[in-house]
């Protein structure tokens, strides 16, 4: 929806490079042009490139905060510093997809929770991961009532089904099960980070429900990320990457401690490597 109510030919958005790309992608099918800013050495948007990425044509900004796939956080402080800065035409979309795992911290605060008197910002929220109804394909954005008609004005007319809304309704409600999820993926998450180090292996520091992991072992040869994609493939099983500007890296979905002990069975499966079981 915002890509219908804002961008078009000769309109431009500026992302980060890696994010999420879904938004670049219907930037793209609109004939926009998109921007995309390799992330910093800390993995956090490069905010001071970005803003000097944006002018005139620049309809929309988008931000995924923790950022899909590295995981990582953009502090709010900057992000604020970042928003007076821009042109008044220039929408932000920012995506709290991940919101619920980020672990309490002076450097992060939602823009729904901590909200700001801002017609340009759209906050979005999904209910496909924390509370696990991404079959449903149900989630929301807030916006100013202003910035909300313009979106709704380019909103599909069966958008979200009565079954997925009353889902949705009953997940939020369930605050046990909200606080059970982030717990338990905090501690898998924990767990996985112990085992990547066992192995000598570099993970970038997550607040999500799954882990950036730098295929580059010390004292071990190790093949390209994308054999490494493969090979798990070919056992079955499913990663991510490799992305760009982290050729050597993969992102590993957080499950249950089964499932991540079958990862690194499958790990140790890879020529060179062998089992470390910190256990």
């Amino acid at each position: 929806m915002a890509a219908d109510a804002f961008l078009g030919p000769r309109t431009k958005i500026v992302t980060a490079l890696p994010t999420f790309d879904v938004l670049g992608r219907f930037a793209e099918q609109r004939d926009a042009a998109v921007v995309a800013v390799p992330l910093t050495d800390q993995h956090a948007h490069n905010l001071e490139r970005m803003v000097t990425s944006v002018d005139a044509a620049t309809r929309l900004v988008y931000i995924c905060n923790p950022n899909n796939p590295t995981g990582t956080l953009t502090r709010r402080q900057d992000l604020e510093a970042f928003l007076q800065k821009l042109p008044q035409g220039t929408y932000v979309v920012i995506d709290e997809a991940y919101h619920h795992y980020v672990e309490p911290s002076a450097e992060y605060a939602s823009f729904i929770d901590r909200a700001i008197d801002d017609p340009r910002i759209i906050v979005t929220r999904s209910f496909s991961k924390l509370f696990g109804l991404a079959g449903a394909r149900v989630g929301y954005a807030v916006a100013s009532p202003s910035t909300a008609r313009m979106l709704s004005a380019c909103r599909l007319p069966d958008g979200v089904n009565a079954l997925a809304a009353r889902a949705a309704v009953a997940a939020v409600d369930d605050v046990e099960h909200v606080r059970l999820t982030v717990q338990r993926n905090a501690n898998e998450r924990q767990e996985f980070c112990n085992q990547a180090n066992a192995r000598m292996l570099r993970v970038v520091d997550s607040q999500a429900n799954f882990v950036m992991l730098n295929t580059l072992a010390m004292h071990t040869t190790t093949p390209p990320a994308a054999e490494i994609v493969e090979h798990f493939k070919t056992n079955r099983a499913l990663i991510a990457g490799p992305f760009p500007g982290y050729e050597t890296c993969i992102r590993v979905a957080l499950g249950t401690t089964a499932e991540i002990g079958e990862f690194w069975r499958i790990w140790d499966l890879l020529p060179g490597h062998h089992h470390m079981s910190m256990k």
